[in-house]
């Protein structure tokens, strides 16, 4: 087939760039710069109102997005989220692919605002049921899907996130600490940093030594978890900030083990620190088990004593460090970008996409 598919990206609420910290910023900008290397039949362009803080910022920039939406013209519509999602499906927009990244709205409402979850929780019923085919990264959402919302099951298909496998390998260059633990991601309750500074507190008490850097993007909690490290008197203990993405893979590098106790599932980090060969802490809970498989320690994200005990077991152990490191290696290899791209392009549906007016029929975006 000769003809060109041009393909509306809609990245609402997120902004495809690799540089903000966001993992789902990074999915949407490497779908964009991938997906036509994986199918030189599709161009893809993309509608950015970017990340909004609050309601008023919020409604704004959806007014914008009706407004582009209302003028795109594609011969087929992806939405990287069910909020993009949801409105082009009520404008209309066929045929239409949404991405369900996960359900934690139904699952998480402690730490986020509840008009916010209700929302996404809304969205998500609209995009789900109006939709010409749904993308998620894992099988424990997709069967959740089904069960929750009587999705049929090949409307759905499974595709996982990726790695950029250039830049995040074993550096050879750089020293991996034995005593250094370290935290990248958002910095905030949802996360489970609160547990992890928790944690950590008690394996300084066993382990004088050992120290813990927190990197990542600012939240609302993080003076509080500041406080916290500093009223259980953790020494070794220091707030990064936000790290650039050139120097993310030095960090992963360098440390005995990366902890990412999330009460939300997944994070592109924990990928991307197995991917430099760094033994990984997990919390267990949604799509968490499935990524990480037998490649890492899952432990409960609320149980402190838990997580202390497997933080001191990698950083005292040699065999078990060693064998970590070389099981998150062979477990990163099977997740790249352009793997997902590939799979993204040839995801099923059941309509006709005609690129001069419906003309063609496609068997995937």
């Amino acid at each position: 087939m000769g003809s060109t598919i041009e393909v509306c990206l809609i990245s609402y609420p997120y902004y495809p760039s690799q540089g903000t910290g966001r993992g789902h910023d990074r999915y949407a900008f490497e779908l964009s710069r991938n997906i036509a290397r994986a199918n030189g039949h599709i161009h893809v362009h993309s509608l950015d109102q970017g990340y909004s803080s609050g309601v008023a910022a919020a409604g704004t920039k959806q007014l914008r997005l009706l407004a582009d939406l209302l003028r795109a013209r594609a011969d087929l519509y992806h939405a990287i989220s069910p909020v993009g999602g949801a409105m082009a499906a009520m404008l209309g927009k066929r045929p239409l692919v949404v991405t369900v990244h996960d359900l934690v709205p139904f699952h998480v409402t402690k730490y986020d605002a509840s008009w916010k979850h209700w929302y996404v929780r809304l969205c998500t019923r609209i995009a789900t049921r109006k939709s010409d085919a749904v993308v998620v990264p894992y099988e424990v959402t997709k069967h959740e899907l089904v069960q929750r919302f009587s999705v049929p099951e090949a409307k759905i298909s499974v595709v996982r996130y990726g790695v950029d496998h250039s830049r995040c390998r074993p550096q050879a260059g750089v020293e991996r600490k034995a005593n250094r633990v370290l935290y990248i991601g958002e910095v905030s309750r949802s996360k489970g940093v609160d547990s992890l500074v928790r944690a950590f507190a008690l394996v300084a008490e066993r382990l004088p030594d050992a120290e813990l850097l927190i990197g990542g993007k600012t939240s609302k909690d993080q003076p509080m978890l500041e406080r916290l490290a500093h009223d259980l008197d953790i020494r070794n203990v220091a707030f990064l900030g936000y790290v650039p993405e050139g120097e993310l893979s030095s960090y992963y590098c360098s440390a005995a083990a990366m902890v990412f106790p999330s009460r939300y599932g997944f994070g592109l980090s924990t990928l991307e620190a197995m991917a430099c060969g760094t033994p990984v802490v997990v919390g267990a809970v949604l799509d968490a088990p499935e990524f990480l498989a037998d490649a890492g320690l899952l432990v409960d994200p609320d149980d402190v004593g838990q997580m202390a005990d497997a933080i001191q077991r990698i950083l005292t152990e040699n065999g078990l460090r060693q064998h970590l490191s070389e099981k998150a290696i062979e477990r990163a290899k099977s997740f790249s970008w352009e793997g997902t791209a590939r799979e993204t392009a040839s995801v099923p549906f059941l309509h006709h996409v005609d690129v001069d007016r419906r003309r063609s029929q496609v068997s995937g975006i």
